[in-house]
């Protein structure tokens, strides 16, 4: 199907390529999950509410994220083979899966710094569309362009942090806040949805990381302690945690 509306294919006769599909659920399947989530939330109800989260398939999607991040750090990292990554057209999953493997293999990116460093360059300048996504785009008036894509990989990234604790500079309030940030249109960060509309406003606007320096103490993780280790994701249904911070804020 992408060969006929032109997104990424690949031919292994002509490439000598391994190709691995990880069957990642696309922008319109993760939409659809994520309103059954927030419905599910929404109306809390302690007997039934494990059951039918799994119906939701948000952790499972989750978990499958995790699950093709570790593929690329094991091909990378264990065997020391090359891996190029894309999806149907490089700024959804293709963000998502890269951004998590860099984030596993090299501990830079666990900084505060490094994160910054890792958003810019993977979501922001390689054309993930925040406007689109966000249904914050002037000039786009189709709301099936909508899904929460970036939250779903903000999603990934606490699962991490709740799996390795001293592994992350940054903690849980600032994963919070730059999604808060990244859907308030106050942070010219995350207006329209590529790197050359942003420049027209980036002297009128703010940006995101000057509200999230590393000086502001409650921002950063007490436990960190820094090391080279290359993290591996558990993907299990009982080790993949439902982020009640953000999806049962403000609830009773």
């Amino acid at each position: 199907g992408n060969s006929f509306k032109g997104g990424g294919t690949e031919d292994e006769a002509v490439y000598k390529c391994n190709i691995v599909h990880l069957d990642l659920a696309n922008i319109h399947t993760v939409r659809d999950s994520f309103h059954k989530l927030r419905t599910l939330c929404h109306a809390y109800a302690e007997g039934t509410f494990y059951k039918n989260l799994t119906g939701c398939m948000w952790l499972t999607y989750i978990s499958a994220l995790l699950r093709g991040a570790n593929i690329v750090v094991e091909l990378m990292h264990v065997m020391k083979r090359p891996v190029l990554v894309h999806c149907s057209d490089g700024w959804d999953r293709t963000s998502q899966i890269v951004s998590l493997s860099e984030l596993m293999m090299d501990p830079y990116y666990r900084k505060l710094e490094g994160f910054q460093v890792l958003v810019e360059r993977e979501w922001l300048h390689f054309g993930h569309k925040f406007g689109e996504r966000g249904g914050h785009d002037p000039s786009c008036n189709d709301t099936n362009q909508i899904s929460p894509i970036f939250l779903q990989f903000l999603d990934c990234v606490y699962q991490l942090t709740l799996q390795y604790p001293a592994e992350f500079q940054f903690n849980e309030a600032y994963l919070i806040k730059l999604l808060q940030n990244s859907q308030t249109c106050l942070f010219g960060n995350f207006l329209h949805n590529c790197q050359r509309e942003r420049e027209n406003c980036q002297h009128k606007t703010a940006s995101v990381w000057s509200l999230l320096r590393p000086e502001r103490r409650q921002f950063v993780n007490l436990l960190y302690k820094p090391s080279d280790k290359v993290l591996t994701a558990k993907i299990s249904e009982h080790d993949i945690a439902l982020w009640k911070s953000v999806y049962m804020a403000g609830l009773s």
